[in-house]
């Protein structure tokens, strides 16, 4: 059997491919792709500002954190200052005899027995 290879309409380049709307929605996806691509850049630099917001507010929340604990220690300071000299030396020596200078057994046992009874209390 004979091939028929004659075909009805000639094929050429210049015949039309796509029908007749279709390069107005090409034209019109280059001006959504420029307001798509500034919409992506106007969410990003809005997701970047809010997250250096939120960092910045926890630097601050840190700092001020930091400059209570600052105040507190200073006022335990200014407190303890406050406190005779002869209270915190009697407290020092009441340690020292407690524990002693641990030179024999005995002294030892005691020094662990003070030591556990202050744990304790």
């Amino acid at each position: 059997m004979p091939m028929n290879l004659s075909s009805p309409r000639p094929f050429s380049a210049t015949s039309p491919v796509h029908p007749s709307y279709l390069p107005a929605l090409h034209r019109s996806s280059r001006i959504e792709r420029r307001i798509a691509t500034a919409t992506i850049a106007a969410v990003g630099i809005g997701y970047g500002l809010a997250k250096y917001k939120a960092l910045q507010a926890e630097q601050w929340q840190q700092q001020q954190h930091h400059v209570q604990e600052q105040q507190s220690f200073r006022n335990a300071d200014a407190t303890a200052a406050m406190v005779p000299v002869a209270t915190i030396s009697k407290k020092n020596e009441a340690v020292e005899n407690a524990y002693g200078d641990r030179t024999s057994l005995a002294e030892l046992e005691a020094a662990v027995v003070a030591y556990e009874a202050r744990r304790k209390d």
